[in-house]
């Protein structure tokens, strides 16, 4: 039985920092002081003529445009893949390099010289991916995965939402005097696990992988350089496929979602490098148990579509920021918290003057969408993009050839929540997530009409 094919090739390169970086992911200042696992730029180039494109996944916690930009005309020079057909989507690890475009990222001369040779090094893997290229089977599939993923954000007595529960139904305190304790998580979880599998034949093992999910790489903390649990997950999967294996992980639409089984009793480790191995390892398993069934796709359409969004910042008179303000401003300048301290100075300097350009972009691959994403998406928008979707397969692909910030619900924006804080975690328009998700629903419709 023959089956269609399309041109893909596939490229690893390190891109681990030196020690001495600053790190990104944070807001207090953290310079690197070893090295856990290696950071690795992992790409795909796939198609060819006006359909050839890039896909990258970055071990960053997240890349702002103008950097996007600069990297995006390096391939252009490298490989002739034009800008508006690659997509560089970054893990989310916060135990990164600060890159351009990060406030103060100039401030260690380390970082500086590292940017020296960062454009380069990426136009350079997608350059090895290109010149890759051959036939290759597209096998896609999807699982259902929890019970390592949790919603981190919690419902309060007072109707308002905060990361993390507060007291957890408390047995000693009388609940009709106590308008704090938590009454549940706030949302769901998106238990869509999806892979991609790349295949010379039929009966081969696969040369590249697309893993899809959603849940924040913040897991191993701390001081030292490391990819985090997507890059345990790939060292497993190599040690079955061959050190040739190129993983691409995906970060799915994880605003919302962490690591934290903040309302079970378990034994095991919540956060470090233990927890990091145990997700990565039940992850590499759960990629190899649905590439391994996968089936071939009976479509061979390679394409990728882009729209350029015209975006509103954030209003600086609304309401909600007001709140914020009175609420320090009733405090003693010693009673403020690094963040309510750091909310002013950025207040002060912020406008919300002009409109700002977001890009969406969609990928189809043969049965299956990859949908993008600038920043970090509420799973609840990520679930309805799916919803919609009329591919048999549709992945989220967030902080995408840019990092806005978060992207609420309109729900949790009023209720409140670190995720929801204007200014310092959501700098763009509530609308943001609803002109994300009709921009990919229009989009996956052109694409399924191919």
């Amino acid at each position: 039985m023959q089956f269609p094919t399309i041109l893909v090739g596939a490229s690893e390169i390190d891109m681990t920092p030196p020690v001495g970086m600053k790190l990104s992911g944070y807001f207090y200042e953290r310079i690197s002081e070893g090295v856990i696992l290696p950071l690795k730029a992992n790409a795909l180039v796939l198609g060819e003529g006006d359909n050839l494109c890039a896909l990258v996944s970055l071990d960053l916690c997240g890349l702002p445009k103008v950097e996007a930009d600069i990297v995006r005309q390096a391939i252009l020079r490298e490989t002739g893949i034009p800008p508006e057909r690659v997509m560089l989507c970054c893990t989310h690890a916060h135990t990164g390099p600060t890159v351009r475009g990060r406030k103060d990222w100039e401030d260690v001369p380390l970082n500086v010289e590292y940017m020296d040779r960062f454009e380069s090094l990426l136009a350079k893997v997608v350059a090895q991916a290109k010149q890759n290229q051959a036939p290759a089977l597209v096998c896609a599939g999807m699982q259902p995965e929890e019970g390592l993923a949790f919603n981190r954000r919690f419902r309060m007595r007072d109707c308002t939402e905060q990361f993390g529960p507060n007291k957890m139904r408390p047995t000693d305190v009388n609940i009709d005097e106590d308008d704090t304790y938590c009454a549940g998580p706030a949302g769901p979880i998106d238990t869509d696990f999806s892979v991609i599998a790349f295949k010379r034949e039929l009966t081969a093992e696969p040369f590249a992988l697309i893993v899809n999910y959603a849940l924040h790489v913040d897991v191993t903390s701390g001081n030292k350089i490391t990819s985090d649990y997507p890059g345990v997950m790939r060292e497993e999967l190599k040690n079955v496929y061959g050190e040739g294996l190129v993983t691409l992980f995906l970060q799915g639409a994880s605003g919302n979602i962490n690591h934290c089984p903040y309302l079970q009793q378990s034994p095991y480790p919540h956060v470090g490098e233990w927890k990091s191995r145990q997700i990565g390892r039940a992850f590499a398993g759960k990629a190899m148990n649905i590439a391994e069934k996968a089936l071939p796709s009976q479509s061979n359409v390679v394409k990728m579509v882009r729209t350029v969004l015209e975006v509103p910042k954030y209003p600086k008179n609304d309401q909600a920021v007001q709140d914020i303000l009175a609420r320090i401003k009733s405090k003693k300048p010693e009673e403020l918290t690094f963040f309510e301290e750091s909310f002013v100075k950025r207040y002060e300097e912020y406008s919300d003057e002009g409109i700002d350009e977001r890009e969406v972009f969609t990928l189809r691959l043969g049965e299956a969408a990859l949908c993008s994403v600038p920043g970090e998406l509420f799973v609840e928008w990520g679930l309805e993009i799916k919803k919609w979707s009329p591919f048999k397969y549709t992945f989220i692909a967030e902080l995408c050839n840019d990092s806005v910030g978060y992207i609420p619900t309109f729900e949790a924006i009023r209720r409140g929540g670190y995720e929801t804080t204007p200014i310092i975690s959501v700098r763009s328009t509530p609308a943001l997530g609803l002109m994300i998700a009709d921009a990919n629903f229009r989009n996956l419709q052109e694409l399924h009409a191919e």
